[in-house]
């Protein structure tokens, strides 16, 4: 009998442990910044938060990226160009602005997790 396989749920676990490998990694480094990788930080980032259904302000993603807000802003503007995410304003609070990935960069992200396989 073949198992069913939840591809959401799965990318979802491949994405909470590639994240938490990164920032293990970087914190093994007492170089800020020397393994870089904004753009799949912000990806993964984004994953992860869509699935626990939580939302992320642009200033959170900035601090858990570990580099500039400038280098993380530019990128997020590069998302947005590519059509991965998009920001969206709070109505509670318009000082307040969320990143939230859109379907294409759900769809892409659920693509390279599932050929990145497991680990």
């Amino acid at each position: 009998m073949e198992a069913l396989v939840d591809t959401e749920a799965e990318a979802f676990r491949l994405a909470k442990a590639l994240y938490d490998l990164r920032r293990r990694r970087d914190s093994a480094s007492s170089v800020k910044g020397l393994f870089g990788e904004p753009g799949w930080d912000i990806l993964l980032d984004l994953f992860i938060a869509h699935r626990r259904g939580t939302e992320l302000q642009v200033s959170s993603v900035c601090i858990e990226a570990g580099v500039p807000s400038t280098t993380i802003l530019r990128w997020i503007s590069r998302l947005e160009r590519d059509g991965l995410v998009y920001r969206a304003a709070d109505k509670g609070d318009a000082r307040r602005r969320y990143v939230r990935l859109t379907p294409d960069g759900h769809a892409l992200m659920r693509q390279v997790l599932g050929s990145i396989g497991g680990l």
